[in-house]
């Protein structure tokens, strides 16, 4: 563990201590009340420019995702109903909340899907279950939706339950995170996966460079629909031992 995770390793563990029944009250308002140091680091890398996407350590990169790792320990304990201490995280820390009405895998995790009768339905938000949240133009957290599409587009059993890759916990479905068996201190150096979306351009996955072979049995379009959505929600081929993190794409938003 870097020297800069510190505080989210400090907060992470007393989150998984905690045994009362106000974890935010109890644990995450006053951990927040001490991280003015992060605040400030975040803004900072807020406002970073490049050309188009700005640079990032190693140590930049294993400090959001400790972050993120916080984050998605936190969406399983709050609910729509304590949106308001969800809200105090994550603005607290300097993001902000991303409206996006209109289903796109950039914005939107899918947690279940309802079929439609139409099979050309295109997929839509029924419902958000948690908001997406970006720092700057960096993604931080997509938002969790319940969804209604065609099967033109979606599979439910498979856009429900494959493989969440980029994912360390989620309570309905299986999760891939290059932090996944390692030690208790060397899976803390993992890569946040960063995306941005700038001057109407998607990019994802941006730090992905082909160290390896890509998943040689997909087609160019199952391996975007897995980079975009982050799991499979049509392919049926196994999604176990898949290797995503190399890949990287750009589009048009």
């Amino acid at each position: 563990m870097h020297v800069d995770q510190q505080p989210y390793r400090t907060v992470y563990e007393a989150i998984r201590a905690y045994e009362g029944s106000d974890l935010h009250a109890d644990v995450v308002r006053p951990w927040l009340r001490g991280q003015d140091g992060e605040r400030r680091w975040l803004d900072a890398f807020a406002r970073r420019r490049g050309s188009p996407v700005p640079d990032a350590t190693i140590e930049d990169s294993w400090r959001l995702y400790a972050l993120s790792r916080i984050v998605q320990m936190l969406q399983l304990h709050y609910t729509p109903a304590s949106g308001a201490d969800y809200r105090e995280l994550m603005e607290h820390l300097g993001m902000h909340r991303v409206s996006a009405p209109e289903f796109h895998p950039f914005w939107h995790e899918i947690v279940s899907v309802d079929e439609a009768g139409d099979r050309a339905a295109p997929i839509t938000v029924v419902s958000e279950l948690w908001p997406a949240y970006a720092l700057g133009p960096l993604l931080v957290t997509r938002a969790g939706c319940a969804v209604r599409a065609g099967a033109d587009h979606l599979t439910r059993d498979i856009a429900e339950r494959s493989i969440l890759y980029w994912a360390y916990v989620r309570h309905n479905r299986p999760v891939a995170d290059l932090s996944h068996g390692w030690g208790n201190n060397s899976q803390w150096r993992s890569r946040f996966r960063r995306d941005y979306a700038l001057d109407g351009v998607f990019h994802y996955n941006v730090d992905g460079k082909p160290k390896r072979p890509p998943d040689e049995d997909l087609e160019l379009s199952e391996r975007l629909e897995m980079l975009r959505f982050r799991c499979f929600v049509k392919c049926t081929k196994p999604d176990e031992d898949r290797w995503p993190y190399d890949e990287t794409w750009r589009e048009e938003s």
